[in-house]
């Protein structure tokens, strides 16, 4: 009997869902959506921030916001000229924006919000009271006062109380105060300022600083009885009164202070005590853990160097480069000197340290084309180290430069003149390699031709600022820019 099987079918299973054509436009747009918001991210990351965009930006929009906190100021027509000045400052920089000159518009909003910082001090009845970076090498943050956040620090910043500066440790930066007053921040430190008081009616002057940790010189100018500059650490309290030079350092895990006064004098004191300690030129204290401070010893000077002259332009030929000799007069006692050449006038981070020089001379050889500053101190038989140089100058050029014939005057231009009370922060540009005087004072001309230089004013009224120019072949520039001060 034959047997049959039956073949089953296979089974086939189908499933399906539906999607509305509403729902598949939102999901299209959901993606595009994502995609980009990540674009945007992208583009904010790794393209505008830190651009010159988004500076010029963030300049303006601080600018606005100073300007909104002086319009309701008391009624004071020098107040009132500083906002229209401000005013206008500002609609020129959002122009620039709009021009895409991004630079040019940062430095508008930075003008347009120092004068309002100016009218509001004005209107509480106080003399304006500018902060500001003067120099700055490196990295360089500075964080704002009731604020988390570091920011990149640039020339040119105002400051005001409660600000911290931050330097790395190859950077360095320099801070103008409103009494001319010029703070120097070393590598690896953390300054604050602690407060700041002028008294137009009396004319006395006070600023407060505090270093958190690292090393600051101070370079204080005459004021009247009760104007002083102070520097406060953890342990102890550094003041001056008077026209001086001094630096302080903290060092952070020892708790231990160090005061050294350059020239002039300076007063300090430590933990509670009442007794106060002066220390005067070519002198240094320190202060221990227990905030006691130790006896005053001396400071051995600095050499004096004596060639090549400051300034001096050493020219290649042929595709020569020069050797450059440098020299120092002897110290007395010193078993070694140390040299540092540097690119930069702060030496923050500086190409050449020798720290064992046998003899008061160095040859460099085979120097490449350049501006450089060099220093020199002494390293004495007990371990005591000298003070460095007052840092000199020398550039290398190109013979090419001084072509015969040429009788075109070299370029000279001044892109930012900023009265700051009795000074003047100076910014321009001219030929590189060119010789530039600013009321008969050398001007450091860096490699781009560029140049940065603080003037004292004279007088009240108006003065006059004399600019003159010369390059290698003789040729001159001149500039007269007017600079008006109130009475000081």
């Amino acid at each position: 009997m034959a047997t049959s099987h039956g073949l089953e079918k296979p089974k086939i299973l189908l499933d399906w869902f539906t999607i509305r054509y509403r729902t598949l436009v939102t999901i299209i747009f959901a993606v595009l959506l994502l995609g980009g918001v990540g674009a945007y991210y992208a583009y904010v990351k790794f393209f505008y921030e830190g651009s010159p965009k988004a500076d010029a930006r963030e300049a303006i929009n601080h600018a606005e916001e100073t300007l909104s906190r002086a319009d309701p100021v008391m009624e004071l027509e020098s107040a009132n000229e500083l906002k229209r000045t401000a005013q206008r400052l500002l609609a020129e920089a959002r122009r620039q924006y709009d021009a895409a000159n991004y630079q040019d518009a940062r430095k508008a909003a930075v003008e347009s919000n120092l004068n309002s910082e100016k009218a509001i001090s004005m209107s509480r009845g106080e003399s304006s009271r500018e902060v500001q970076l003067y120099k700055v090498e490196g990295d360089v943050k500075v964080k704002r006062a009731r604020e988390l956040i570091w920011m990149q620090a640039e020339q040119g910043f105002a400051l005001s109380v409660g600000d911290q500066i931050k330097t790395s440790s190859r950077s360095s930066a320099q801070i103008i105060y409103f009494n001319g007053t010029i703070t120097t921040i070393r590598p690896g430190s953390l300054l604050e300022i602690k407060a700041l008081y002028d008294d137009p009616a009396t004319k006395i002057q006070q600023v407060r600083e505090r270093l958190r940790e690292g090393r600051i010189a101070a370079s204080t100018q005459e004021g009247v009885e009760g104007s002083y500059h102070e520097v406060s650490t953890q342990n102890s309290v550094a003041t001056s009164s008077n026209r001086s030079d001094f630096e302080v350092s903290f060092d952070k895990e020892g708790s231990t202070t160090k005061v050294e006064v350059h020239a002039g004098e300076a007063t300090l004191s430590a933990g509670s005590a009442a007794r106060k300690v002066k220390i005067g030129a070519y002198e240094t204290a320190s202060v221990n853990a227990k905030a006691v401070v130790t006896e005053i010893t001396k400071i051995v000077p600095a050499p004096v160097p004596s060639m090549p002259p400051d300034q001096k332009i050493f020219l290649s030929k042929g595709g020569q480069t020069p050797s450059v000799e440098l020299a120092w007069d002897e110290v007395q006692g010193a078993s070694r000197y140390r040299l540092q050449i540097s690119s930069q006038p702060l030496f923050a981070s500086p190409e050449v340290d020798l720290p064992a020089v046998q003899t008061t001379t160095a040859t460099l050889p085979n120097v490449q084309e350049g501006g450089y500053y060099w220093r020199v101190s002494a390293v004495m038989g007990d371990g005591r180290v000298s003070l460095f140089s007052t840092p000199r100058r020398f550039k290398v050029m190109s013979a090419q430069v001084a072509q015969h014939g040429d009788v075109a005057p070299p370029a000279l231009r001044v892109d930012d003149f900023l009265v700051f009370a009795s000074q003047v922060i100076i910014r321009g540009h001219t030929e590189p390699g060119a010789l530039l005087t600013v009321e008969g004072h050398k001007v450091d001309v860096y490699d781009d031709g560029s140049f940065t230089t603080v003037v004292p004013l004279r007088r009240a009224g108006v003065n006059h600022v004399i600019f003159v120019a010369q390059d290698m072949a003789g040729n001159e520039s001149r500039l007269d820019r007017t600079a008006h001060v109130d009475a000081y």
